[in-house]
């Protein structure tokens, strides 16, 4: 494993990306991210903001237009698991995160 945690300062609309990920624009496919995750030997898990954000920051990103996701604490469960990005995408926000590559999380 090559990227490693480091320390996360969101910032004033709630993203964050780490320092080591590679750009990637809107041409970058699943399988190129995945691809590079498992090039790191991490897995990929993204945490998507419709899905896991308190219902009233939902209510003011989807149907207030409040472009702030600095409250929503996306989290993921895999061991040794750590964020990777916060970023806004069509759908709204997801977090991105790593994990080391074991037999319960392969991808």
């Amino acid at each position: 494993m090559n990227i490693q945690p480091e320390t996360v300062t969101r910032d004033q609309h709630g993203f964050w990306t780490h320092s080591q990920l590679p750009y990637w624009d809107e041409g970058t496919t699943w399988a190129d991210a995945t691809k590079w995750f498992t090039a790191q030997n991490l897995a990929l898990h993204v945490d998507q903001f419709e899905d896991s954000a308190p219902e009233q920051l939902q209510d003011a990103w989807y149907e207030q237009g409040e472009c702030n996701c600095s409250q929503w604490q996306p989290s993921c469960h895999a061991h040794g698991a750590f964020l990777i990005s916060i970023h806004d995408t069509e759908d709204g926000p997801i977090a991105m995160f790593a994990a080391p590559i074991t037999t319960d999380n392969a991808l």
